[in-house]
């Protein structure tokens, strides 16, 4: 089955914002580069965090047809002097409008990127059958988001401080867009999430469980229970963007393949 066409839709614009707010969380972390810029001449935004999460990205580009081999240029000179490669995300609402093209005449390989999916949440499928004692708390405090890194760090095998600075930082009051859950099996962290409202659209990310507690229906259950948080806040839609890995499982909670009409091009310094 072809994957759903949303690429003329509202929604890779939405999509775009979406990413953009959950990178400018970790904005002015030590070690990360942001630019979030709008000149009269165009519009850029890159992250560079220097390492696998939250990522090193290009996520927005609009310029005018004048100069824009220049601008292309300068702007890879620049974060080339941060990092040697990152991801270049053309978006349909990105400029020019033969950019991809540009890129790809560069020698930078283009693709989806990821798996995109969509799923329509007024008909949200049962939530997985869990172990006795199973609960998900919403994060409201330092210590809970302490655990939900722990057990980020133990699904995700990396080091993930910078999230507890970030998500602190953006605290827990009814005014964060960035929220957090962690599912418990008893008093123990099994698995963690982060629902992110903004740009129009609400999305999850970061579903992680540690390989001790997975096949268990622990992620499946608190993705579910995101996605009924999303359709409580009044969308009747999302979207994740997923891993190999996790795809099984979030199509079996209804997601199917969609194509935002979102590239992503490989830059490396070095080739």
């Amino acid at each position: 089955m072809a994957p759903l066409d949303f690429s003329g839709s509202e929604k890779p614009g939405q999509i775009q914002e979406n990413l953009i707010a959950y990178m400018r969380l970790f904005a002015g972390l030590p070690g990360m580069v942001m630019e979030d810029a709008a000149p009269s001449d165009g519009e850029v935004f890159w992250f560079v965090s220097n390492r696998p999460a939250p990522g090193n990205c290009i996520l927005r580009a609009r310029w005018k047809v004048e100069g824009v081999e220049e601008r292309i240029e300068a702007l890879l000179e620049e974060i080339g002097r941060h990092i040697d490669e990152l991801d270049w995300m053309v978006y349909p609402g990105d400029q020019p409008a033969d950019l991809g093209k540009r890129l790809a005449g560069r020698g930078m390989q283009g693709g989806p990127g990821g798996n995109w999916l969509w799923a329509d949440l007024t008909n949200l499928a049962p939530a997985p059958v869990t172990p006795a004692g199973f609960h998900i708390e919403r994060v409201r405090d330092d210590r809970m988001m302490a655990e939900w890194v722990r057990v980020s760090e133990a699904g995700f095998e990396e080091e993930l401080a910078c999230f507890y600075d970030a998500y602190a930082r953006h605290g827990y009051g009814p005014k964060a867009f960035s929220l957090h859950y962690t599912g418990y099996l008893g008093d123990i962290p099994v698995t963690s999430g982060t629902l992110l409202d903004a740009g129009g659209t609400a999305a999850i990310y970061d579903v992680s469980t540690p390989r001790e507690y997975r096949r268990q229906g622990l992620g499946g259950a608190i993705t579910r229970q995101l996605m009924a948080e999303i359709l409580r806040r009044g969308y009747r839609e999302t979207w994740i963007w997923s891993s190999d890995m996790a795809k099984s499982v979030y199509q079996k909670l209804g997601y199917v393949e969609a194509d935002f009409g979102v590239r992503a091009y490989r830059w490396r310094k070095y080739r």
